[in-house]
């Protein structure tokens, strides 16, 4: 586990509720979302301008944090979830990295995504 004077920055982790559509099928349902306050560190890796079609700043984040839990029950991060931090809602970038000491999880390094404009 990383120690927690090294995760400085508290963000909350929203995973989306589901759903059932009339065909039967499956939905993320944001409106019934649940949020995890987690520590993590959290660092912008590159960022970019698409002025082409829009006038968009896109940045690319990389969050560290430990494993943790609500409760009894262990919490992960999964591709579809959100991350707010500072007023800004980051898009998980695929599925989170977990990171391994020989014998144990150690913590999850999470690559993170924002598009403004």
């Amino acid at each position: 586990m990383i120690p927690d004077d090294l995760l400085p920055h508290l963000v909350e982790v929203e995973h989306p509720g589901q759903r059932t559509d009339r065909y039967g099928n499956t939905l993320d349902d944001w409106a019934a979302s649940t949020r995890a306050e987690v520590a993590a560190w959290l660092q912008q890796n590159t960022g970019a301008e698409d002025s082409e079609r829009r006038d968009a700043q896109i940045g690319e984040w990389l969050m560290l944090c430990n494993p943790w839990t609500t409760g009894e029950e262990p919490l992960t991060v999964h591709g579809r979830d959100r991350v707010h931090w500072n007023g800004t809602r980051f898009e998980v970038i695929g599925p989170p990295g977990p990171a391994y000491t020989p014998d144990e999880l150690h913590h999850y390094e999470i690559r993170l995504k924002t598009v403004e404009g």
